[in-house]
């Protein structure tokens, strides 16, 4: 499933549904179809992935979408493919609308509160590390996984402006992150994958000042999105030692300048949950970014004098399996 949180209509709260097509589905309101008793229960993201209530699942959550898929086929349960799901106007329940088309609501972070972000470098190549260290930034160990922890307050959702920081110049930070759904501790790496709710693309912000980036490491911002990706769509593309071949893209003003098979990880996110739940406990909701890609960063392509992004500027971390993340440079005084 593509899990998504989205703002409807004239509203300002964001609900939580599974993107079908070009349509969204509204997990709570069409829960109703499942049973009066998930109807009545909280549908945020993060208590979906916590299981704070028995009835608010991802399983659950499969189910709804199947009883909608059913009833707009006109089928029995279970009866209609997904693949033949089509939007088509009038599904409500009452005067609330079940699905929703994807053009009418605004899509924000799939998990607007995260409870941390780890961020490891392991999607980096030797030469392009290499690099990052001489320009005076953070570079993880090349031996085994290490992390070091971002701003978990500040995310930002698809198409959310991206404020120019005063500290320094802004630069991109394409990666591919997962996000925990089990809570667990001294994970085997063999075991791992079974705590990954979701996988999501994500963008790292970095202000390029090396003092500045030692003093407050990954400080200014991270964007997710647009999806919340669940294991199962993604699973025919890992390679056997359990890496996820996925390609990334990022475009600067409608150009590509960057690519990165996620196949070139050095440590599989399995290794990489095994190592962050080294005694410490993980949490449903917890952000594990594999690391800013090789190419992934203007760094990268025009070294430590720039240029770095600009006010009107549109960065894109695009994959076709997990959607197309746009963050618009904004103005100096949106700082939050």
């Amino acid at each position: 499933m593509r899990l998504v949180s989205f703002i409807p209509p004239a509203e300002t709260t964001a609900r939580t549904g599974v993107l079908l097509g070009e349509a969204i589905i509204d997990l709570a309101a069409a829960a109703a179809l499942v049973s009066e008793e998930v109807a009545a229960a909280p549908w945020d993201m993060l208590t979906l992935l916590r299981g704070d209530h028995p009835e608010v699942t991802i399983a659950t959550a499969a189910d709804i979408v199947q009883a909608v898929v059913n009833v707009m086929a006109g089928e029995e349960p279970a009866e209609a493919p997904l693949t033949e799901f089509a939007w088509q106007a009038g599904l409500t329940i009452g005067e609330t609308a079940l699905v929703l088309p994807a053009t009418q609501v605004r899509l924000v972070a799939p998990l607007p509160q995260a409870l941390s972000l780890r961020e490891f470098d392991a999607l980096v190549d030797e030469p392009t590390a290499a690099l990052r260290q001489a320009a005076g930034y953070w570079v993880g160990d090349r031996r085994w996984p290490s992390f070091r922890f971002a701003n978990h307050t500040a995310i930002y959702g698809p198409d959310d402006p991206i404020p120019l920081p005063m500290s320094g110049p802004l630069d991109c930070g394409m990666a591919l992150g997962c996000v925990i759904g089990q809570v667990g501790r001294d994970i085997p790496p063999d075991e791992a994958d079974a705590y990954i709710a979701g996988y999501v693309l994500v963008n790292a912000w970095t202000i390029r000042d090396p003092v500045q980036a030692a003093l407050r490491p990954r400080d200014v911002g991270t964007s997710l999105g647009p999806w919340l990706v669940t294991p199962d769509e993604v699973e025919c593309y890992r390679d056997d030692d359990g890496r996820l071949m996925l390609t990334l893209r990022l475009s600067l003003n409608g150009r590509e300048i960057g690519q990165c098979n996620t196949a070139l990880m050095r440590f599989s996110f399995g290794e990489l949950i095994a190592f962050a739940s080294r005694d410490t406990t993980l949490y449903p909701g917890e952000v594990l970014i594999g690391g800013v890609a090789t190419g992934g960063c203007l760094l990268d392509h025009y070294g430590d004098e720039g240029p770095w992004l600009r006010t009107g500027d549109e960065v894109v971390v695009e994959c076709h399996e997990l959607g197309r993340l746009r963050s618009p440079i904004g103005q100096t005084d949106e700082l939050f």
